[in-house]
């Protein structure tokens, strides 16, 4: 049962504040506690409503994936891959949820550890994808790849592409990966313009660890994580990747069809 909901709001929008309060007005309504304090969320939530969109989401993920706290997402705009919760199905959705019916699924993270001279710089998380990617200049980068301690090859590229499942259709699906189900026990390599027609997206167990050294870079590339957060690298720069310990656990609406949030979103069978 889900008897204390914080709800969260998209940072300076009007319009999410604006629904977060008729949507506090409705939890009060149902006998359920609302909670707008995030500081209470980790000890009191039963559910976080997120009003806002996939952005929103994201942010939210990595912030509770640690407390076990399900997401539901209501998106502001159109129907989005993570917020699948129209404004104007908000009340009976929400009051469907909160009598038991509902769809639970669980969604993997990438935990990532930035390294250089065997000393970890800083920790990550991201739910879509950890990019390294090349700055504002004509060169690409060089770095060697890892899989598990493996060596796999070396690389000149604009950058690489690590995804999760979730993230498959965001950027990684733009530079040429494959879609993979988000219940896929899996993590994809997917290399951004690469300097030889020979690399392809990799698909390697969830459980595999990545890992990936800068070579030659002179300030010129970029890590970033869900494209939330970023911070420079340079060559000996290391970057470690694995599945997340924990999970995200989302909750859609009774009826959930995820291949037709894929047909809406990429229109499918429609006419460009």
């Amino acid at each position: 049962m889900f008897n204390s909901v914080g709800v969260i709001c998209k940072p300076n929008d009007f319009t999410s504040q604006k629904t977060a309060l008729e949507l506090g007005v409705l939890l009060k309504d149902l006998g359920v506690n609302f909670l707008q304090d995030q500081e209470k969320f980790e000890s009191e939530a039963d559910l976080i409503i997120v009003v806002g969109g996939d952005g929103t989401i994201l942010n939210t993920a990595r912030t509770y994936v640690d407390f076990n706290i399900p997401i539901l997402g209501v998106n502001l705009g159109r129907l989005g891959f993570l917020a699948d919760v129209s404004v104007d199905s908000m009340a009976t959705v929400v009051s469907e949820i909160l009598n038991g019916e509902y769809i639970k699924e669980q969604r993997a993270l990438l935990s990532c550890q930035v390294e250089k001279n065997d000393e970890v710089l800083s920790q990550h998380l991201a739910f879509n994808e950890v990019v390294i990617h090349r700055n504002a200049t004509p060169r690409m980068i060089e770095f060697e790849l890892y899989v598990d301690d493996d060596f796999v090859n070396n690389q000149r590229a604009d950058g690489i592409i690590i995804t999760t499942p979730t993230g498959s259709t965001a950027y990684a699906l733009s530079s040429g990966g494959p879609i993979m189900h988000p219940s896929t026990n899996a993590i994809c390599l997917v290399s951004i313009s690469p300097h030889t027609m020979s690399h392809r997206p990799f698909i390697l167990h969830g459980e595999s660890e990545v890992l990936i050294n800068l070579l030659d870079c002179d300030e010129r590339a970029t890590i970033s994580f869900d494209a939330q957060s970023s911070l420079s690298a340079s060559e000996g720069v290391a970057l470690r990747i694995k599945r997340h310990s924990n999970f995200v656990h989302l909750i859609h609406p009774k009826g959930y069809d995820y291949f037709e949030i894929i047909r809406s979103k990429l229109h499918w069978g429609q006419k460009v």
